[in-house]
């Protein structure tokens, strides 16, 4: 391959290029095109305006002699600082970063070109690209769909929040933000008020130094700002701009918060409850506009994944929260006396009813009852309870009376009722009735962002409880808190933690301490896969924490030898790169990086 480094670039640095000719000349000078024509290379050169067609035609501006090039095959057009690449109905197609275009193509710095078998890299120094601009949010979606391409070239962007601001301040806002900007970064509003600054080729520390100045120009304390930066917190578009606002919802009034810093908390009842996964936040703002209504809600999710907080929720955010919440555990009771539970009885009803006695339906009445593990009741009383919740009347075991109840009832199930019913193991009339408004709750292993944070809270309680010092949580153990399945979900993690604090006497804790703990837990035969042990006994161990343990090593020997550059590493596993950036940030083995909070 000819040297394409020097010529009229050797030895000239690029400013002294911009001032050693007029301004014309030095923006023709700063900007190529890097043509790869299999041995072949060399300089294009793009002038300051105008257009350049590529094609295989003889009076093409540059000429591709290959028959899987059109006569006119695309066509680079340049206005002062706008550059772009325009398609001209080829046979074969143009390509930019991989992704074939239609229609006109805003180009940037290194991206790539490509025509059949040619590559052209795109060169401009400075940065060439038109006017940080005000653009719809669909828009800037669309550029930071451009700069998630622009990745897998190892290029960083960040993305800014301002939340906190008014009406009336909207115009000053964007004024001081647009005046600190690049031409190459842009702006976008939502429609209810938060603002968002795209910041191409720029990581956490250019990001915060933004903002950082940004904040110094603006007369208001109360402004939050947030940041996040690909690929370290995430590789989808929708993801980064929720993230970016979760974070800057995070940060204190006039202040600056990273994605780390993103989670907030509940109060709901005496618990407190962390809140930093973006399916768990939306879920909790669904129960802030189901609350008021109701309608009945039926909860779905994992054994131990937080069912009942969801329905205390519930109940204490409706009007019906100056009642007390009753609640029953379908599950915990023997068939016979689930109807008695639910209904009540009369005295002399059956044996042993030797007084009268209302039920939760009555107890319930004019408040909320929580049925926990609805799926567990037996035919004959799920057509006593629909009865119920369609007339709001219910009759005692032992009595002809109906009473008059006024109960909103939430429903909560580990089970697949769907499939129930449609075996015939649960009523269809009853699932309707239970199920206006549907609630799924995630599991823990869902939820990687929440539980570093539920973790360190409840070791922290744990060690306040036991009156004994704090105990910090290490990367290692935290790692391997990741990896792990849960299927004892929450419970199984504050359980974990509670036996840490009561069983180690360390100040840290490590990834030994808790590989006995969670390597005791066996699964069910219908969830696991069969492995030989030495004796040839066979042992039971779930498929997908194995597929889970092969993905982490795999991942980590990746990084590992590649020397932390996780596009190549990503290459080596034959994984798409936003796949790789996603599993590495959920099993922590990205490289760590700096907390900010200014």
């Amino acid at each position: 391959m000819e040297d394409v480094t020097g010529g009229q670039y050797a030895g000239v640095t690029p400013s002294e290029q911009a001032t050693s000719s007029g301004e014309a000349d030095g923006a023709a000078a700063r900007r190529h095109l890097l043509v790869f024509n299999g041995p072949s290379s060399w300089i294009h050169p793009l002038p300051v305006r105008g257009d350049v067609v590529i094609g295989r035609s003889e009076t093409a501006d540059l000429r591709i002699d290959h028959g899987a090039v059109s006569r006119r095959h695309a066509r680079v057009m340049l206005d002062d600082d706008a550059v772009s690449v325009l398609d001209l109905g080829s046979h074969n197609g143009t390509y930019v970063n991989h992704s074939k275009i239609t229609g006109r193509r805003t180009l940037q710095p290194n991206d790539v070109i490509t025509i059949h078998g040619v590559t052209l890299v795109f060169h401009a120094t400075p940065p060439v690209a038109p006017p940080a601009i005000v653009v719809e949010l669909d828009a800037l979606r669309q550029r930071i769909e451009d700069e998630l391409d622009r990745t897998v070239c190892e290029r960083l962007f960040s993305l800014l929040c301002f939340v906190g601001v008014t009406d009336a301040e909207r115009a000053a806002l964007q004024r001081t933000v647009v005046a600190q900007l690049r031409k190459i970064d842009a702006v976008a509003w939502t429609s209810d008020g938060a603002f968002y600054v795209l910041l191409p080729e720029a990581g956490a520390d250019e990001a915060v130094a933004v903002a950082t100045r940004i904040r110094s120009r603006i007369d208001r304390g109360a402004l939050q700002i947030g940041h996040v930066t690909c690929p370290d917190d995430g590789y989808a578009a929708d993801a980064l701009i929720a993230r970016a606002r979760d974070a800057a919802r995070a940060a204190r009034p006039g202040k600056i918060a990273g994605r780390e810093q993103a989670f907030h908390t509940l109060a709901i009842g005496a618990q407190r409850v962390i809140v930093a996964d973006p399916t768990v936040a939306r879920l909790y703002a669904l129960i802030e506009r189901l609350a008021p209504t109701g309608l009945p809600v039926l909860i779905t999710g994992e054994t131990g994944c937080g069912k009942e907080l969801v329905a205390t929720a519930i109940h204490a955010r409706s009007p019906r929260a100056g009642h007390q919440l009753i609640s029953l555990n379908c599950a915990a009771l023997h068939e016979a006396l689930v109807e008695s539970e639910l209904f009540g009885h009369e005295r002399g009803a059956f044996s042993g009813a030797i007084a009268t006695r209302a039920g939760v339906i009555e107890a319930a009445s004019g408040s909320t009852l929580f049925l926990d593990e609805v799926g567990e009741l037996a035919p004959g009383v799920q057509a006593k309870l629909l009865r119920v919740l369609e007339s709001h009347r219910v009759t005692r075991v032992g009595d002809v009376r109906e009473r008059e109840v006024d109960v909103r009832v939430v429903a909560a199930t580990n089970r697949d009722l769907e499939a129930d019913v449609a075996a015939g193991r649960f009523r269809r009339d009853l699932f309707f009735r239970l199920s206006a408004a549907t609630l799924h709750l995630p599991p823990l292993r869902q939820r990687p962002r929440e539980l570093p944070l539920l973790a360190t809270e409840f070791l922290d309680e744990a060690c306040r409880s036991g009156g004994r010092p704090p105990m910090r949580i290490s990367d290692e153990a935290m790692a391997v808190l990741l990896a792990h399945s849960w299927p004892g979900n929450i419970r199984e993690l504050k359980n974990l933690m509670q036996y840490v604090a009561a069983a180690l006497a360390v100040d840290v804790l490590r990834a030994d301490h808790l590989g006995e703990r969670l390597g005791r837990l066996r699964p069910e035969p219908s969830q696991a896969t069969i492995t030989p042990t030495p004796g040839g006994t066979p042992r039971f161990r779930p498929l997908a924490d194995e597929l889970r343990e092969l993905e982490i090593t795999r991942i980590r020997e990746a990084i590992a030898a590649t020397g932390g550059n996780q596009t190549r590493a990503a290459g080596l596993l034959a994984m798409p790169v936003r796949t790789f950036f996603e599993k590495a940030k959920q099993y922590g083995l990205t490289p760590k990086r700096k907390r900010y909070d200014h």
